[in-house]
């Protein structure tokens, strides 16, 4: 089964540069398919290409690295890998991919010399890409482009299911702001299984070629395994903290602000101890942090605020899976949102859903809250997320429900309104505006 991602066109606007001064390391989760993508490219796009997997070197590899692995020695570097993976390299012609290259460093530091040689084609695929053991002792090549491949969007998803007419009639209604009407429910229902299944490749593939919920779960808990085994092996002298933060991730969106409560890790847990394990939890791309901030003022220049953090899982099909575990099946939470009652849990899938999709579209996460006191009483004024258009900022509601109360978009917009834009409320309901808001059905928000 081929799934067609979107980075793909990215890779060959990168391949038709006529300055191709640098390699594209190409940066994900775990199971997120980079190596996938990069296989896929290089046999379409290359008439040869050589895979170095170095998770799983073919025997020889490393010493050809060792011993010819320098900028006097490139030709009968060249030569080496070229009989041992019997393949004939093409100037201008041929791709090598960097497979998992965090686990050999040297190749990484190698691709300065190897791209100034300007012979071939270079892509590295990687996990943990900036953690400290996978960069001790090597200096970081200026001539990498990063590229991020996430989970598969909605989109992605819907085309890997051979469904290529929602999107465009989403984006129709979109445009023109325009209600889905009768045809809101089945979106709905197709939102709620890319909610269920995730956007995982294998998870997804499991879905597309059984319809099997079980066996998709089988397939999200063993990724969610692998997750757990890479905090132990990677996450050094922090391997504690970090597996409590990854553990939690359900337990803390289940809270109505959804903030991470140190406290409730350890009884003596603070900020300045989950500094690293955040930074793990965010590098290895499992998570997306979202920092809180009190003034639009801040917006381009945010400074961290140890109480205002929210950790989203990063994909919320593994989201669903991590806070059910084996016993999918007798979880209310399941089965309540398998009945399509998005409303469960205070909605923390649904903003889990909407902050991975804002993190799709290249956004960084940011929330809003502000508690004043008016005539002794506090209020408390919470936005779930603030984007940017670069010009202004636009205050985002998620509700789960068909709730259109937005106290804290009217507050948000009466303090600071020459700087915002039209309030946006994300809904189980359907497109629907006024002078003061936008209304929008929950898939939608594919195209803030």
């Amino acid at each position: 089964m081929n799934i067609e991602r979107k980075k793909y066109a990215e890779l060959l606007k990168w391949k038709a540069s006529s300055d191709k001064s640098k390699a594209i390391l190409i940066k994900g989760a775990r199971r997120v398919g980079k190596s996938y993508l990069a296989e896929t490219f290089a046999k379409k796009e290359y008439k040869t290409h050589i895979i170095i997997d170095f998770s799983s070197p073919r025997p020889g590899t490393l010493k050809i690295f060792r011993e010819y692995g320098n900028k006097e020695l490139l030709n009968e570097f060249f030569n080496q890998l070229s009989v041992l993976y019997g393949v004939t390299l093409y100037p201008g012609k041929s791709l090598f991919v960097f497979d998992e290259v965090q686990k050999y460093p040297q190749a990484r530091e190698l691709i300065k010399h190897l791209v100034a040689d300007g012979r071939y084609d270079y892509i590295e695929t990687g996990s943990l890409i900036s953690i400290k053991k996978n960069v001790k002792n090597i200096i970081i090549p200026s001539e990498e482009q990063e590229m991020e491949l996430l989970p598969l969007d909605f989109e992605e998803f819907l085309n890997a299911l051979s469904d290529e007419t929602t999107i465009p009639f989403l984006q129709d209604r979109y445009d023109k702001r325009k209600p889905l009407g009768n045809l809101l429910k089945p979106v709905m229902d197709k939102l709620r299984t890319y909610m269920i299944v995730g956007g995982m490749p294998k998870s997804v593939v499991e879905y597309a070629e059984t319809g099997n919920i079980g066996r998709v779960e089988e397939t999200k808990q063993n990724i969610i395994k692998l997750y757990r085994e890479d905090i132990a092996k990677y996450a050094e002298n922090y391997v504690s903290e970090a597996m409590a933060i990854f553990q939690n991730i359900p337990s803390q969106l289940a809270h109505h602000d959804k903030k991470i409560k140190f406290s409730s890790l350890h009884e003596n847990g603070r900020f300045s101890s989950y500094r690293d394990a955040l930074f793990w939890i965010e590098e290895s791309m499992v998570g997306n942090i979202c920092y809180g901030m009190d003034s639009p003022a801040e917006f381009g220049d945010f400074a961290l605020q140890s109480n205002k953090l929210k950790c989203y899982m990063g994909d919320t099909g593994l989201l669903i899976t991590l806070a059910s575990e084996k016993h999918y099946y007798k979880s209310e939470m399941y089965k309540s949102f398998m009945l399509g009652k998005l409303a469960v849990n205070q909605g923390m899938i649904t903003e889990n859903l909407i902050a991975q999709m804002l993190r799709a579209k290249g956004y960084a996460l940011r929330f809003y809250e502000k508690r004043i006191v008016e005539d002794d009483k506090v209020h408390k004024y919470e936005l779930d997320f603030l984007i940017s258009n670069d010009k202004k900022i636009i205050p985002i509601e998620v509700k789960s429900g068909y709730s259109n109360h937005h106290p804290s978009i009217d507050y948000f917009r009466k303090k600071y309104g020459q700087k915002t834009e039209k309030g946006i409320l994300l809904t189980k309901g359907d497109l629907r505006e006024t002078d003061d808001y936008l209304v929008l059905p929950l898939p939608m928000a594919l195209f803030l």
